[in-house]
């Protein structure tokens, strides 16, 4: 009896050194992927303060000024420095160029004016970045917010939109 309960400490000692040691490997093996760009052609929606506004076919790894460009260029009253003009464009993406107030100056560094999701109208919810007139609708349904992280729950607005809208929009 006394060699069986020997045994059976040696398998149970066994077992608990084999999963303490299974716990400290570790379980997260991080591997860097190649990050390809899509090859194929971009056709986007350009709106708003532009020449002429429709859709564009932009070659692979296009801009927001490239699709600015393909509609005629900005009018006059448009609000470019509301805008990326660096960010990279997707399949399906739309860009809405905001316009000044009129008799309101291009000023570089003015602040923008802070927009609150919980009361502004569709086109204001527009003249935000990266919002075309689904994405304001989505917003409007969505109502109320009590903090803006909460956009991350209608569809279309993830991390990298949401970083861009946050120092623009309150609750």
């Amino acid at each position: 009896m006394a060699r069986l309960q020997l045994v059976a400490l040696v398998v149970y000692l066994a077992l608990v050194a084999a999963l303490a040691w299974v716990r400290l490997e570790p379980h997260l093996t991080v591997r860097f992927a190649r990050i390809e760009l899509s090859s194929q052609p971009a056709v986007v929606s350009v709106s708003g303060a532009v020449r002429k506004p429709g859709l564009y076919r932009l070659p692979a790894g296009a801009r927001v000024a490239d699709a600015i460009n393909a509609a005629g260029g900005a009018k006059a009253n448009a609000d470019l420095k509301a805008l990326d003009l660096a960010l990279p464009l997707a399949d399906a993406e739309s860009v809405r160029v905001p316009t000044r107030r009129s008799g309101e100056p291009a000023v570089v560094g003015a602040p923008l004016p802070v927009i609150n999701i919980n009361s502004a109208s569709l086109q204001q919810l527009e003249s935000l970045p990266g919002i075309g007139p689904a994405l304001a609708r989505r917003i409007v349904a969505g109502r109320p917010y009590r903090t803006v992280d909460e956009l991350l729950r209608v569809s279309g607005i993830g991390e990298k939109l949401l970083r861009r809208l946050r120092p623009l929009v309150v609750p």
